[in-house]
């Protein structure tokens, strides 16, 4: 117990921090400043997934009532930013790969403030009384920036003054990244397999609804505004795909609640199974030719 312990506070932040420097190798500074080329979509996606998405895990919360350890996670995975799994989705689905990395890095620098702010208010709301929670916005916005945006920061000078390293090695640091977070997820699984056991149901419906939600919300925001073919699965990609990495850095780090995990990875590979098959479905007919 004490060893898997020690696994979980110190070998799961080390492996995010690990996927994140991967995650910076794909980036460029073009990616930030490519918002400026999409200023309504990335506005308005970035609008409704800090204010929006809150309000949906709070509805399920209200609605479904489940343990504290799974309306936290929940509230987690809300609060944090969108996802690089989503680029990956997108890519299934020949959707516009480029605004969803741009969402993608402009959720992540929003997130050092809509995320501390937002899971507190929820954390306040729903869950002060039933669990004896305070989120501290000061710590979440360290861990946000400490645990995601430095080492995203360092992939990115790798990149600039590494790149023909980065280019030579580019399959090889992809499969590293995915090692990193396969490992994450199958330390958290085995830590919470016994609160993940009794709140398999509770955990499943609200991971399915929280996904399904989402995806529909990114749906008719598109859809609302007549954006293209592309530019609508962008957001059925991004508005589910919510970081991981966020969630548990805030979970382990600030509060010290590792049974907050027990939703937000199950939550992960759950919204896998359900995004995987639309998007791919969704791939127009020309690109299985």
């Amino acid at each position: 117990m004490v060893f898997m312990s020690v696994v979980v506070d110190v070998g799961v932040p080390l492996l995010i921090i690990l996927a994140m420097v991967v995650v910076g190798l794909e980036l460029t500074p073009a990616d930030l400043s490519r918002v400026l080329h999409y200023p309504v979509q990335v506005a308005v996606a970035l609008l409704c997934q800090v204010l929006l998405l809150p309000l949906i895990a709070a509805g399920l919360i209200l609605l479904l009532r489940p343990a504290p350890a799974i309306a936290g996670g929940l509230i987690l995975a809300a609060a944090a930013p969108q996802a690089m799994s989503s680029n990956y989705y997108c890519l299934l689905a020949r959707a516009d790969i480029a605004l969803s990395v741009t969402l993608t890095a402009a959720s992540s620098v929003v997130a050092v403030a809509s995320t501390p702010l937002i899971a507190k208010l929820a954390f306040d709301l729903l869950l002060e009384q039933q669990a004896s929670l305070v989120l501290p916005v000061g710590q979440v916005m360290q861990q946000v920036v400490t645990g995601l945006l430095l080492p995203v920061g360092v992939g990115m000078l790798v990149r600039r003054y590494a790149s023909s390293f980065v280019e030579r090695n580019r399959v090889r640091l992809q499969r590293l990244s995915m090692l990193a977070v396969a490992a994450m997820l199958a330390i958290i699984l085995t830590d919470q397999a016994s609160t993940i056991e009794r709140n398999l149901v509770s955990i499943i419906g609200a991971a399915v609804l929280f996904t399904v939600g989402a995806a529909a919300l990114g749906l008719s925001v598109a859809k609302g505004l007549s954006w293209n073919r592309a530019d609508t699965l962008t957001m059925v990609a991004g508005f589910p795909s919510r970081s991981l990495a966020v969630a548990t850095l805030i979970a382990l780090n600030v509060l010290g609640r590792s049974d907050f995990l027990s939703f937000a990875a199950t939550f992960y590979l759950v919204q896998a199974l359900l995004l995987i098959p639309v998007m791919l479905l969704a791939r127009p007919a020309s690109a299985n030719a």
